[in-house]
C-alpha cells in the first residue's frame, strides 16, 4: 500500500482528531453508531481514533524515526466504509464536550478518502454519474427540469429569471423539480410566493444541481464546477434574494458556495421568508385545522443552520393546529436516515434510523408529521407507508398553502 497523501486533511481537522477525549458522548446519540447498530468503528469516536492511528503510523514520531508503517488494505477499506456509514447529521457536534466541529471533520475525512482512491462508495457511482451527465441525481433530462411549473400556467406566472428581472430567485432543487412525489413542494412554494405577491422567478431548465450530494460524499472538485456554474447564473439573474425550499440546497448555497465563489444575493430558506411574509401581513393563514402536528427538524436546517423557531412559528399561525413536540427535537432531533449518502449506499441502515424517528412521532400523539426537507419527507413518508402508520406525512409548505386566506 502506498503512503497515504494527507494533503487533503486540513490542519484544523488534524488538530481536532488529536483533541478527541474519547469520552464516548457521541456514541450514545449517533444515529448510525449508537442507535441503529453496534460497532465502535462506525461511531464518531471510532472513526476519529482509527484515522488518528493511520496518520501516526505514517506521519508520527515513530514513522519519522523508523519509517512509515504499511497499512493493510482491509483496514483502509473498513475505515472508508465506516466513514460513509454516517449521515453527517451533526448530532455528535451538539454533544461533544470538546466542541469539535465534527460536521467539517466528516466532510474533510471524505475528501481525504476520495483523494486517496478510497471513496466514495461503489453504490454512489450511478448517482454521481447522473449528476455529472444530467445535472441532477435522478437521471432525468435537463429539458424537463421546469416541467413541474406547467401545472401553474393557468393561474400563476413563474418568471424566467434569466430573461425577466425579479426580486426573488426561487432555487427549486433537483428533488422538487423531478420527483413526482415531491413536486408539490415546488408547486406549493410557488403558490405561496404568488399569494403574497412576491416578485419571483426561477432559472428554469438552466438551473443545475446545487452539488450537495457531491460535497457530502467528498467530491469537492466536482462540486466546485457545479457551484461555479450556478453562481454565474445567479450573477446573470441578479436577484436580491435566493430562496430554497430544500434544506440541502439551502445549506450548500448559504454555507458552501461562499468558499468557492462570491454569492451576492441574500440566501434564505422558505421557512424564513414565510415568517417575514406572515409578520408583514402579506400572507395570512386563516383556515382552521383541528389536528395535532409534530415537526421533524431536518439536520441541514436545524443543527447545520440553527433554524428551529421559524418552522414552529409558522405552525402556530395556523388556527386550530396544535403543535406537539417529539421527545427528541430541535438540536437533539434524531436524523431521518437519508443524509450523507447513507440512503443510497446503506438503505437498510437508513431504514432503521427512519423507523426510530417514526417511533418518536407516533409517541408524540400527533396526527400529522411535517418537515421542510425533501429528503426527510421521502424517507419518513416511505417508512410511514411501510409500517401502515396512521400518521399523515406532510411538507410544511403544503400546510401553509392549505391554510392560506383565499
Amino acid at each position: 500500500m502506498k503512503k497515504l497523501d494527507i494533503s487533503k486533511l486540513d490542519v484544523l481537522s488534524l488538530i481536532r482528531y488529536d483533541a478527541c477525549t474519547r469520552c464516548g458522548e457521541c456514541t450514545v446519540t449517533c444515529p448510525t453508531g449508537g442507535e441503529a447498530q453496534e460497532d465502535e468503528l462506525v461511531t464518531p469516536r471510532g472513526k476519529i481514533l482509527r484515522l488518528r492511528e493511520l496518520h501516526r503510523a505514517q506521519y508520527g514520531l515513530k514513522a519519522k524515526l523508523f519509517g512509515p508503517k504499511e497499512i493493510p488494505q482491509d483496514q483502509l477499506t473498513e475505515l472508508s466504509r465506516r466513514a460513509y456509514e454516517c449521515t453527517i447529521c451533526g448530532q455528535c457536534k451538539t454533544v461533544c464536550p470538546a466542541h469539535l466541529d465534527t460536521i467539517e471533520m466528516w466532510e474533510n475525512m471524505r475528501e481525504f478518502l476520495v483523494h486517496n482512491g478510497l471513496g466514495p462508495m461503489p453504490e454512489h457511482d450511478q448517482l454521481i454519474k447522473s449528476i455529472e451527465n444530467y445535472d441532477n441525481p435522478w437521471m432525468q433530462p435537463r429539458t424537463q427540469r421546469s416541467r413541474w411549473a406547467r401545472r401553474l400556467e393557468n393561474d400563476i406566472k413563474v418568471k424566467d429569471a434569466l430573461k425577466e428581472k425579479c426580486e426573488v430567485l426561487y432555487f427549486v432543487g433537483c428533488t422538487a423539480a423531478y420527483d413526482p412525489n415531491i413536486k408539490e413542494m415546488a408547486l406549493n412554494t410557488a403558490r405561496i410566493l404568488s399569494k403574497a405577491k412576491v416578485d419571483f422567478g426561477t432559472l428554469g431548465n438552466e438551473e443545475g444541481c446545487c452539488g450537495s450530494t457531491l460535497l457530502r460524499t467528498g467530491l469537492i472538485d466536482n462540486a466546485r464546477k457545479m457551484a461555479e456554474k450556478n453562481i454565474e447564473m445567479f450573477e446573470r439573474a441578479a436577484p436580491s434574494i435566493i430562496v430554497t425550499s430544500c434544506a440541502g440546497c439551502y445549506k450548500t448555497i448559504r454555507q458552501d458556495y461562499p468558499k468557492m465563489g462570491k454569492v451576492q444575493p441574500k440566501v434564505m430558506h422558505i421557512t424564513e421568508m414565510v415568517n417575514e411574509l406572515l409578520d408583514s401581513g402579506k400572507l395570512v393563514l386563516d383556515k382552521r385545522m383541528e389536528q395535532k402536528v409534530t415537526f421533524h427538524d431536518p439536520c441541514h436546517l436545524g443543527r447545520h443552520n440553527g433554524l428551529y423557531d421559524e418552522p414552529r412559528r409558522i405552525l402556530r399561525h395556523v388556527p386550530g393546529l396544535e403543535l406537539v413536540e417529539m421527545e427528541r427535537n430541535r438540536s437533539e432531533s434524531r436524523c431521518c436516515g437519508a443524509g450523507g449518502g447513507v440512503k443510497t449506499a446503506f438503505p437498510d441502515l437508513a431504514q432503521k434510523i427512519s423507523d426510530i424517528r417514526i417511533d418518536d412521532a407516533e409517541k408524540s400523539g400527533a396526527d400529522m408529521l411535517t418537515t421542510s426537507c425533501p429528503f426527510c419527507y421521502q424517507s419518513l413518508k416511505t417508512t410511514i407507508e411501510a409500517r401502515g402508520s396512521k400518521l399523515k406525512m406532510t411538507d410544511l409548505m403544503e400546510l401553509v398553502a392549505s391554510a392560506c386566506k383565499d
